[in-house]
């Protein structure tokens, strides 16, 4: 019966419900009957006070009358007054033949000297009575009382008003409470239907929020965020896989094609060995593309995390534009260098940053032709560290330059320069993991310009 959440939920709630009403009812119920009974002792005590002047000025005479004038105007079948002495003995009553069942005082009212109360439970009346001893002096005890009936029926009827209307809610609480389980748990019914999908290799399918609890949307964001994971990294595993059977095949084929060369007919030794260093040359470049691609999918996925450091921006363009120095001498290439002195502090994988900006280096280096020029540039603009590389190389086509991220791309100026294609997808990848941003602007035969820039580091 209980086996859903929603029931299991609505029926703690009715079961609180029920403690919590219950619990009021008891303190309004208690409080009512002593603001009652406390209203009863305010009129017993102000009667009291009366008596007590009526038999200072008047006597017991006038005393007798006023106990008849008040229990005739109160009704002798409600009230009673009864007189006594100091040793309890009746001197005057009013009529009690409403009263057979009321017991004589205690022994203790004796020589009472300030006002009691009690209440006495009475079998002929099937109730409660409210008696008040009042003392009036020279040992007289006056001793009135009350039936408690007006109170019972009222106490009764709150009763039973209560329990009608706490049924009458309780009935209209249920269904309300299960149809409100049900709403709130709406949400986690999404995020197992959606889990199903998964299950199933559905990956496109998304959570929508429809207005759900605080929590509810953080569970849903969270999934939203494992699902578009699952499907980054199940990409990256296809791209892998399709760049491995479509790209990798040439060199696994000229591989193939030296080697059935060789064999095709009597070679000498050194033909032999010149095959096994060109087999070794195609295996190298297939592993480093192979190592080159995974790195690619890794960052891109965040399955390899970033040791993130305090690093300078500044020191790392010099370092990069002096390993490349002696490949720019070699072709008579001017490398200029625009540093600000104050450090460009980012937090960032070092080794990392420095591939990207050595793989730029080496790119502006392969299309700049002979006396051509690099210029390298780290400034800090607004809260960013901007790092620009332009040249006067060959440029970029426009129909080139919206696909010069895709892997393995190689535009057709390109093609007699070696490479893999996959020098600007790593570059790419290993910026936007810094949460940083680059940008490429080119005209053919111009020259390139790579702006690259990342937040300043915090509390630098």
């Amino acid at each position: 019966m209980f086996k859903s959440l929603a029931s299991r939920l609505t029926a703690l709630y009715t079961l609180l419900f029920m403690v919590l009403s219950l619990l009021v009812f008891g303190v309004i119920q208690y409080n009512l009957k002593s603001n009652l009974h406390e209203r009863i002792d305010q009129e017993f005590l102000g009667d009291g006070r009366e008596f007590v002047e009526v038999y200072q000025l008047g006597g017991l005479e006038a005393l007798t009358q006023a106990i008849h004038l008040e229990t005739e105007s109160e009704g002798p079948d409600l009230v009673f007054i009864r007189l006594y002495s100091a040793d309890l003995q009746t001197i005057e009553t009013s009529d009690m033949k409403s009263w057979t069942d009321l017991p004589q005082p205690a022994p203790t009212f004796k020589n009472l000297i300030r006002e009691q109360f009690e209440t006495i439970d009475l079998a002929a009346h099937s109730g409660q009575a409210r008696i008040f001893y009042q003392p009036l002096g020279n040992g007289y005890i006056l001793q009135s009382g009350t039936l408690l009936r007006f109170n019972e029926e009222l106490l009764a009827n709150f009763q039973h008003v209560f329990f009608l209307t706490f049924a009458f809610v309780l009935l209209i609480a249920v269904p309300i409470g299960f149809y409100i389980s049900r709403r709130s748990l709406a949400g986690i019914k999404l995020v197992r239907e959606t889990a199903d999908q998964i299950s199933r290799g559905n990956l496109s399918h998304k959570i929508s929020f429809h207005d759900q609890a605080k929590e509810v949307n953080h569970l849903i964001t969270s999934i939203n965020r494992m699902q578009s994971r699952i499907q980054t990294l199940i990409k990256e595993l296809q791209d892998v896989s399709n760049n491995i059977a479509h790209d990798l095949r040439s060199p696994v084929t000229r591989i193939r094609g030296l080697a059935e060369t060789t064999l095709s007919g009597p070679q000498s030794l050194l033909e032999y060995q010149g095959m096994s260093g060109s087999i070794i040359e195609e295996c190298d470049s297939l592993v480093g593309m192979i190592n080159t691609m995974l790195e690619i999918a890794e960052t891109d996925a965040g399955v390899t995390p970033l040791i993130k450091e305090p690093v300078n921006i500044s020191t790392i363009i010099r370092d990069v534009a002096e390993l490349y120095s002696p490949v720019a001498e070699d072709k008579n290439i001017r490398i200029s260098l625009k540093i600000i002195d104050d450090p460009l502090i980012i937090s960032g994988d070092r080794s990392r940053l420095q591939r990207a900006f050595a793989n730029l280096l080496d790119n502006a280096l392969k299309f700049t032709q002979r006396e051509g020029w690099i210029a390298l540039e780290a400034k800090q603009e607004n809260h960013d560290v901007t790092v620009r590389i332009a040249d006067s190389g060959a440029g970029i086509s426009a129909k080139d330059l919206p696909r010069i991220w895709e892997r393995f791309y190689r535009a057709d100026s390109s093609r007699s320069t070696p490479g893999t294609g996959l020098g600007l997808s790593l570059v790419q990848s290993i910026i936007l993991a810094h949460d940083g941003k680059i940008n490429i602007t080119s005209t053919e035969k111009a020259g390139t310009q790579v702006t690259v820039s990342f937040n300043i580091a915090k509390g630098d």
